[in-house]
């Protein structure tokens, strides 16, 4: 059988180092919503968590949440630290549907599915979009996102 590289033994072999996203300690944002709240259908919510500039989305997120209402989505995505435009609003993950209590794990992010390498450009907040319905004031939310910081 032959040996073949990986990307990062093939770097190695070239002589470039490989950044601490590659092999690095996985880190975890862990994001709740406030226990008094009343969102409304297409509300954006901040989480105050920056990612830096080169680090690397890991893992599959969770999502936990209490019973909310029906036809309520939410997504998950990335937007500038500092002027709040958005990157991309599914980059962890796309709408996904949080009205029955329950645990999911949505592999459906545009920056993490299908093997994608993506680094962080610049700082940037984790952030949710809201759609299909408004929620239910005061539903419990949990979420928690794996990244690398460089």
């Amino acid at each position: 059988m032959a040996e073949v590289n990986s990307f990062n033994a093939a770097e190695l072999a070239a002589g470039r180092k490989i950044g601490p996203t590659f092999n690095g300690q996985d880190q975890r944002a862990i994001i709740r919503w406030p226990a008094v709240h009343a969102f409304a259908n297409g509300d954006t919510i901040g989480s105050g968590v920056i990612l830096k500039r080169g680090a690397r989305l890991t893992g599959i997120p969770v999502l936990s949440f209490g019973t909310g209402a029906a036809s309520s989505t939410l997504a998950c995505g990335i937007r500038d630290a500092v002027t709040k435009v958005a990157t991309d609003a599914t980059a962890i993950f796309a709408a996904t549907a949080f009205q029955t209590a329950a645990t999911a794990m949505p592999l459906t992010g545009s920056k993490i599915i299908t093997g994608q390498d993506y680094l962080m450009l610049a700082d940037q907040e984790i952030y949710f979009t809201v759609a299909g319905a408004t929620p239910t004031a005061n539903q419990v939310v949990r979420v928690e996102v794996q990244y690398m910081n460089p």
